[in-house]
């Protein structure tokens, strides 16, 4: 299947386009902020916006719903270029998730419950 890329662009600071501003498969670049967008199809009619490459991108490909990006309490959570979710307690490394779904922990890990 063969098809054409479209794209729109944009150069103002934190502009996101609308659904009506964009079609299925085309592709929405914001160069001033280094954002791309796609409009999504729930298969039920309802249409949104989605950034692609954002850490709340990532939680939701990884079935993570929502994801906290930043401080919270005396966790911080980072996402680097390479797809890695990072976890730090008190500015120490704890945990690495990497693309391909493996978690790489620092210390104990302690399991409970069934699967």
């Amino acid at each position: 299947m063969t098809s054409r890329v479209l794209n729109k662009r944009s150069a103002v600071p934190g502009k996101v386009p609308t659904t009506a501003q964009i079609d299925l498969g085309e592709l929405a670049i914001n160069t001033r902020d280094g954002k791309l967008f796609i409009k999504r199809d729930n298969g039920k009619g309802t249409f949104t916006i989605v950034e692609i490459g954002s850490p709340q991108a990532v939680a939701s490909s990884l079935g993570l719903g929502a994801l906290a990006y930043g401080q919270v309490g005396d966790w911080t959570i980072t996402a680097d270029a390479s797809g890695n979710l990072r976890f730090f307690h008190d500015g120490i490394a704890r945990m690495r998730l990497d693309p391909d779904g493996n978690l790489i922990v620092s210390g104990d890990v302690t399991a409970f419950g069934a699967p």
